[in-house]
């Protein structure tokens, strides 16, 4: 059994709380260099104004996207964007939800996995809550993913609804890193994640006001396990709930889960950063 404890003491801070508006409009000027490991830049929802998101991205001090394909079109689009913007790098993989056309894509999407800033296999995974495609589809291609992963030595970004026994099952059998991306609260995987050596990555839910749980859980993330992430368009903090999201608004997530371990927001930007180039290794890239 893993012991889940916070690493530091709580202080108390004032910190970005759900109602307020001031993480929209002050991004305290101590904040640089933040990951978002999780962001669906190819969505259509960025089409007209994809510059201005990643200057604004830039502006707020967010200096790496994770740029996530789902199926090949959008790996590729995350592989072009990658080679577009210097901040942004690309997972290539295929989504739960595409696992009926794996088959026919997965020699096409291997083949970007030696593409330059390609740092990761994603998103990948399982989801027994849709059921878009069979569940022995969705195991195959999650399987043959993870295999992906471990011979070119890349972690893997993790989907995962309501399967968690066959998802830590999976991971067991590989030696792989994973990011179990925009995570619930669901102590059982957790404890088998710690325990195996991934990360826990999480979004702009931790935000939301009736999110306690998943606060719960966030607090006792031990620190060296921790990443943010937007999973743009979708998921926006509080203050643009409701809204499209960008990557700028990682700084919401970030200061969130700093007031959860009792720091200020400028204690957690080493931490997930330091955190994120162990995992991706995007800086040498």
């Amino acid at each position: 059994m893993v012991r889940i404890t916070a690493q530091r003491p709580v202080r108390r801070h004032r910190w970005y709380h759900p109602g307020e508006a001031h993480w929209a409009h002050h991004r305290p000027r101590s904040i640089r260099l933040l990951p978002d490991t999780h962001a669906h830049l190819d969505a259509p929802e960025f089409d007209a104004d994809l510059e201005a998101v990643i200057a604004r991205a830039e502006d707020s001090g967010v200096d790496r996207i994770l740029a996530v394909g789902s199926d090949l079109t959008t790996s590729r689009r995350a592989v072009a964007l990658a080679h577009r913007f210097p901040c942004v790098y690309a997972a290539v993989g295929v989504h739960p939800h595409r696992a009926a056309s794996f088959r026919s894509q997965a020699p096409d999407v291997y083949a970007l996995l030696t593409a330059d800033k390609v740092v990761a296999v994603g998103e990948i995974g399982l989801d027994y809550l849709r059921d878009d495609a069979p569940r022995s589809e969705q195991r195959e291609a999650f399987a043959e993913q993870l295999c992906w992963a471990e011979e070119h030595h890349l972690p893997v970004s993790i989907h995962n609804r309501g399967a968690d026994s066959d998802v830590a099952g999976a991971l067991s059998r590989r030696r792989v890193t994973a990011v179990l991306h925009c995570f619930g609260d669901t102590p059982a995987l957790l404890q088998s994640a710690l325990g195996e050596g991934h990360y826990i990555s999480f979004a702009g839910n931790l935000t939301f006001p009736k999110a306690q749980a998943l606060r719960s859980v966030a607090g006792a993330v031990p620190l060296d396990r921790v990443l943010v992430e937007t999973d743009a368009p979708v998921l926006a903090p509080q203050p643009w709930r409701g809204k499209r999201n960008e990557p700028a608004y990682v700084v919401a997530v970030a200061g969130a889960l700093a007031a959860l371990h009792g720091l200020q927001p400028v204690e957690i930007q080493p931490v997930v950063t330091a955190n994120a180039d162990q995992v991706f290794c995007w800086r040498a890239a």
